[in-house]
Parts: C-alpha cells; structure tokens; sequence
C-alpha cells in the first residue's frame, strides 16, 4: 500500500511539473511579446512639406509626419491622402544643412522638366540636430549635404571665410585624416565633407581653398596661409597616394 501511494505521489508531481513547465513557457512567450515591441524609427519629425511647381513654392502646405528608419525614409500627410516611401538606395541627395528644412532629392526625373529631380522638401518646427546628418552619410553612398562631427583627430585647421554671391560666413576649416569640416556660427553654411565624397580640391595660393563635391562647390578666402604640408596631406589622402607623390598644384612651393 505505501509503494502504491509513493508511485501515485511520483505520477502525480511529473503531472504537475509538466502542467506548471508549459504555463511557465507560454508566460515566457506573452512576456516576450509584450516587452520587445518594434524597434522605433531612429527620427522622428513633424513636418510641412513645401511643394513646388517650376522651382516656385505652391501656397497650399502639406501637414505629416517624416521618419527615418534603418530601411529609408517616408512620410505620411496628416490627412491621410499623400504616402512616400524612399530606401535609401533611391535616395539621390539629402540636404539637411539648413537645421529647420530637409530636402530629399531621387533619381526620378521630372515629366514637366526634363533637367529637375522629383525632390520633396519639409520644414521643421525646432533643429533636426546633426546627428542626422551623420546617420544619413553612414546610410547613403552618394553625398550628404550637412555638417556633423568625425572621430578621426583634426591634423590643421585654418580661419577661413566663405564666399558667398552676397555676403558670406566666417568659421574655420578643418583637415583630418577622414575628411574636411567648414564649422561656423551660421548653420546652414556648416559642412563636412567626406573624402570620399569629395571630387577635387584646389587652391590658387596660400590664401585660397576650394572643395568641390557632386552637390556644390566651396570657395574660401584663407586668414591664414595654407601650410604647403596641409594641402599635400589633404590631396594624397583625397587620391589615397604617397604625400611625397607628385601632383598638380596652382600653389607656390616656396611659400611656407
């Protein structure tokens, strides 16, 4: 009788510990689900999108919301009835230099102008920060025009002025092993610029700088000379050739 009630005992504890395993299981499940929801958009923005017709602003605005997530951008009007989706990859220029405006511009070509991109543009209520800017550039193999910071140490930096057709922006340039910043006060003048992203570089004397990139060309007015050993270091790492290589240059080698 006492074997009976141990091997009754027995049987019943395996029943129990199954019974109690599966609904340990299934509250491991619903705990899962419930704690790792979707990742959410690394930004998000409310916006108004600027639309245009020939280059000219139309009046009537566009209320929605912007996002920019691992996989792309896209947008949602508030009335429901405008929906974009762009991967990256058919993102053709980002302009995020401006702190209050983004601009994506596609490959798509315009039916009404042949020599315009279909582009959409978004205006912000507060700075979109420029980490966006570093997010899109580690994202997109073309260009992107905006100023963030590298990690890479700055090699020479020099007080530097840029040209505008009226007026200009005084900041200073930076050279580092990974590319080119302009930092200024005036936001929307500050750059950084890869150097893979950059297609030439120039000068035409010790007081004179040029970057010029698929989106825009840069001219500064030097407050400084320009050391001759800056210049080699900036066009032997843009062309990934020895410093001592031979190149092209409007500067004097004897000014110093």
């Amino acid at each position: 009788m006492l074997l009976q009630n141990d091997t009754h005992e027995k049987t019943f504890g395996g029943c129990r510990f199954r019974v109690v395993a599966q609904l340990a299981l299934q509250l491991a499940i619903v705990t899962l689900a419930t704690a790792a929801p979707a990742p959410a958009p690394d930004f998000e923005f409310s916006v108004v999108r600027v639309r245009s017709a020939i280059g000219l602003p139309l009046p009537k605005k566009e209320a929605g919301h912007l996002i920019f997530s691992e996989s792309g951008a896209s947008y949602g009007s508030q009335n429901g009835k405008t929906s974009v989706q762009l991967p990256y990859s058919d993102i053709r220029e980002a302009d995020v230099s401006d702190p209050r405006k983004i601009r994506l511009e596609t490959y798509d070509i315009l039916k009404r102008n042949p020599l315009e991109h279909r582009s959409y543009e978004f205006r912000l209520d507060k700075d979109h920060g420029s980490d966006l800017a570093k997010f899109l550039a580690e994202r997109l193999k073309r260009p992107v025009i905006g100023a963030y910071d590298v990690s890479s140490e700055v090699r020479f930096n020099v007080p530097a002025y840029h040209r505008h057709l009226f007026g200009g922006a005084h900041g200073v340039l930076e050279i580092g092993p990974d590319g080119i910043q302009f930092k200024t006060e005036t936001k929307a003048d500050s750059r950084t610029w890869l150097f893979r992203d950059i297609q030439t570089i120039g000068s035409s004397g010790p007081f004179n700088f040029r970057i010029s990139t698929e989106s825009e060309t840069y001219n500064f007015d030097l407050k400084e000379r320009l050391p001759e050993r800056a210049y080699d270091f900036a066009w032997s790492t843009l062309y990934h050739l020895p410093p001592t290589h031979a190149r092209p240059t409007e500067l004097d080698p004897t000014r110093r």
